[in-house]
């Protein structure tokens, strides 16, 4: 995802940048939020082990919600009223993973996922 269009969107919102600790936070709020989503809609059958460990990501993504809450900038969306746009919420991990990422390494995940595939493959994924 592209960085400039977060900052944008940051800056509009009125939002603060965040520090890789907070967003990696802020990322697994919204990994919880996603499983949450995807519990209230049931699109395929779960068993109760799949059920019970997407329940525990959503209890897990409130815990880390709970402290992110807390930084400065942040604002809340109450996005858990709205469980049912799995979209939205696939969107907001999206976000927050490459804003972690730009935080940590100053890089997005897709140049990471594009070095590590010319690892494994030995030239870039690109020129096959």
């Amino acid at each position: 995802m592209e960085i400039k269009l977060i900052k944008n969107y940051y800056k509009a919102r009125g939002l603060a940048w965040p520090g890789q600790k907070d967003a990696l936070l802020f990322y697994l709020s919204e990994v919880g939020e996603l499983a949450e989503a995807y519990l209230a809609i049931s699109p395929v059958a779960l068993n109760d082990e799949e059920r019970q460990l997407l329940s525990d990501f959503a209890k897990l993504g409130i815990q880390a919600d709970e402290i992110v809450s807390r930084v400065d900038g942040w604002i809340r969306n109450f996005d858990r009223q709205r469980k049912e746009n799995i979209a939205h919420e696939v969107a907001d991990c999206n976000m927050m993973l490459s804003v972690f990422m730009e935080s940590f390494a100053g890089r997005s995940p897709d140049d990471a996922l594009r070095d590590k595939m010319m690892l494994k493959l030995g030239k870039p994924v690109d020129e096959l």
